[in-house]
């Protein structure tokens, strides 16, 4: 998957691992066997390029107690006329917002359908303003798929448009190296490599090929790419396959739950068959049944199996996960050196993904708990909020004692709290529609087997306006020093003051002065500023004098010194002092225009009331490309005069949880059109 925070590629890691994301590089002919013509490769990058996708996915990711939404691109294929895309689970299992762009540039919306972390697949379906029979490809039989054969890798590297690349299968059986441990590919709480023996292949993938299907030359798929680890690596194709059936018909994928690990069979024993059980989780099927650690794992169901090698396990644990949910299994097991038939009713099990969730009022992400999690904590239940992070300076932070991530709230003002659902809706009740007020609530907590208490004042920070600062004496013009340097190449020897450098647009009919008059005396006295240092001189001097009041001032205007009188004018206010409005949905702030605003020269004096003070990172504003000092002057094409009106035009594209919102903004010389594209869900 090839992420991006406002189009900056990065790749993402894992470990030592390289997770790719969309489509793959230029055509290669060198790993080819010299008996497969142009012709072939050419036959069948073409069967399959009219079924290839780039996936532009918005996804959700968590930050100090908040929720970010970044951009990522990754690769696809169209797998049916209904328009159903297999992908990876890494590219679009979290998606909130998905867009697939077809080989004629064409841009489709998107739903995800369903995703499954442990075999990193995910399925997406294009959908279409009017229905639409889609290209699709068809998968082949991976099981036939020997070393050597050639692949081509398609899709759309680091978001480019389509590629392609040849190789030959590598590996049929590709594992992480023993040196990557047990959990060397932990994705979303999952191990793939559990269930995952990759396809090692040769042929070119890049930060974006993620999802892409690996072909043969009959153009069909026989694997889904998803590593690189010097060589590519795919799922795959017969069980990218069966997952992506399933995720079709059920959303989801149901899997048996045994509750114990399997390890290779020592190299020292005396028995070669079989898989040896190193670990029982406490309340699993296994423990019930009273399998032990030490066992040999025999058979499964009359089946045999054999698990000397690492290799092995992966089949060993499809085969597990495959077992019938609620029937009794019947396992064959060797202990003591005596054989004995354990009979195991496998239960259905829990995925290890937990989805985070902010909570904003309370300034932290959380979590719910799965049965992986309170194992984790040694706890013997699921109930509670899991806190996963906290803001800096948010209520959690300022509670005494303060909450951290990793504690489980288990209890709101003395009433048990069982989720993250329960937590928002007793948030909701209690501080009804004001989110900025302050409620005190009192929190149960658990830490490291303590039971703790604490109150978290819990409310969205009000947004204030800024007290008006004492208004004092102002000209609208700057000045620069007379330095003595300045003065000496004007011939006006050892003479002070200020030069006027520029008159704002704002200044009143009549006044008196003009830029390059210089400024020597002030009420009577010589303006003794020589230095660049006495650049605020003249400015404080002003400040001095009440509004309103008349000065006498002494200048040299072309060589000729001049006299009169001008009235000290009040200060305006500054732009830290206007008036704000925060959107909490598309998170931005915009405030009234100050009158530096105005005078921009690079807005060429264009009249505006409303400009954008503030853009958070990762939100939908940021993410539509809205910058801190953007002139807003439309929103869905309404003019803005004040902050009113863009707090009611948010407020409707809201409760008509609009598609889009278009800001038009001035920035700089030009004008722009910037389109926000929120989930509401």
């Amino acid at each position: 998957m090839v992420l991006f925070s406002r189009l900056t590629c990065s790749m993402v890691l894992l470990g030592a691992l390289t997770v790719l994301g969309s489509s793959c590089a230029g055509l290669s002919k060198g790993s080819v066997a010299a008996s497969e013509s142009q012709e072939q490769v050419d036959a069948a990058a073409q069967r399959v390029k009219a079924a290839l996708v780039r996936i532009k996915v918005v996804e959700p990711s968590f930050y100090q107690g908040r929720e970010d939404k970044t951009v990522s691109f990754g690769s696809g294929s169209i797998i049916s006329p209904d328009g159903y895309v297999v992908t990876n689970h890494h590219v679009a299992g979290k998606a909130i917002n998905l867009v697939c762009t077809l080989p004629n540039r064409e841009e489709v919306p998107a739903i995800l359908i369903g995703t499954d972390p442990a075999t990193d697949i995910a399925i997406i379906k294009l959908t279409p303003e009017k229905p639409t029979v889609w290209p699709f490809v068809s998968f082949g039989d991976s099981s036939k798929v020997r070393v050597g054969d050639p692949v081509l890798a398609l899709g759309s590297p680091v978001a480019l448009s389509q590629s392609v690349t040849l190789g030959i299968v590598s590996n049929t059986e590709m594992i992480m190296p023993p040196s990557y441990g047990d959990s060397a590919f932990t994705l979303d709480g999952e191990n793939v490599g559990e269930l995952v023996r990759w396809i090692g292949h040769d042929a070119a993938i890049y930060p974006g090929n993620s999802g892409g299907p690996l072909v043969n030359l009959e153009g069909e798929i026989v694997g889904v790419n998803e590593i690189g680890m010097g060589l590519g690596g795919a799922i795959p194709g017969n069980l990218a396959k069966s997952i992506a059936e399933e995720l079709i018909a059920n959303g989801r994928i149901r899997r048996a739950y045994v509750g114990f690990g399997l390890q290779p069979t020592l190299r020292h024993g005396d028995r070669r068959e079989g898989v040896l059980i190193n670990t029982i989780l406490k309340g699993s099927p296994a423990e019930k049944a009273e399998i032990k650690p030490g066992d040999l794992l025999l058979s499964v169901n009359g089946k045999s199996v054999e698990g000397r090698f690492a290799e092995d396990l992966p089949t060993i644990n499809q085969l597990l996960a495959t077992l019938e949910i609620g029937k009794p299994a019947a396992l064959k097991v060797l202990r003591s050196g005596e054989e004995k038939v354990i009979e195991l009713t496998p239960e259905e099990r829990e995925p290890g993904f937990i989805p985070e969730h902010e909570v904003r009022e309370w300034g932290m992400s959380a979590a719910d708990l799965n049965i992986w999690a309170a194992l984790s904590m040694a706890r013997d239940t699921k109930t509670g909020v899991l806190v996963t992070a906290f803001r800096a300076g948010g209520p959690l932070a300022k509670a005494k004692p303060e909450l951290r991530a990793g504690d489980v709230i288990i209890e709101l003002d003395g009433k048990p709290v069982t989720g993250v659902k329960e937590l928002q809706s007793f948030t909701d009740t209690t501080l009804g529609e004001d989110k900025e007020k302050s409620v005190p609530v009192l929190v149960k907590f658990e830490r490291g087997g303590e039971q703790l208490l604490s109150v978290v004042e819990i409310g969205i920070e009000k947004l204030t306006d800024p007290d008006r600062e004492v208004v004092r004496g102002w000209f609208p013009m700057e000045t620069q020093v007379l330095t003595r340097e300045l003065a000496t190449k004007l011939d006006l020897g050892k003479t002070t003051g200020v030069r006027v450098t520029r008159l704002y647009d704002q200044h009143p009919e009549g006044f008196p002065f003009q830029v390059c008059d210089i400024i020597t005396e002030m009420d009577g006295e010589v303006l003794p500023a020589a230095r660049k240092e006495d650049a605020d001189l003249f400015r404080t001097a002003l400040r001095q004098y009440r509004p309103g009041k008349k000065v006498a001032f002494t200048v040299l205007r072309n060589g000729e010194k001049v006299s009169f009188e001008a009235e000290i004018l009040p200060s305006p206010a500054q732009a830290r002092e206007m008036r704000r409005y925060r959107d909490n949905d598309f998170e931005f702030i915009v405030r009234e225009a100050a009158w530096q605003d105005l005078e921009k020269p690079t807005l060429g004096g264009e009249k505006f009331s409303v400009m954008v003070d503030n853009v958070v990172h990762g939100g939908w504003a940021d993410l539509g490309g809205l910058l801190v000092g953007d002139v807003l002057l439309q929103v869905n094409g309404e003019p803005i005069g004040s902050l009113d009106d863009v707090q009611r035009l948010l407020t409707a594209a809201r409760e008509q949880k609009a598609k889009s919102v278009v800001l038009y903004v001035r920035r700089d010389v030009r004008n722009l059109f910037i389109e926000l594209e929120p989930s509401w869900d």
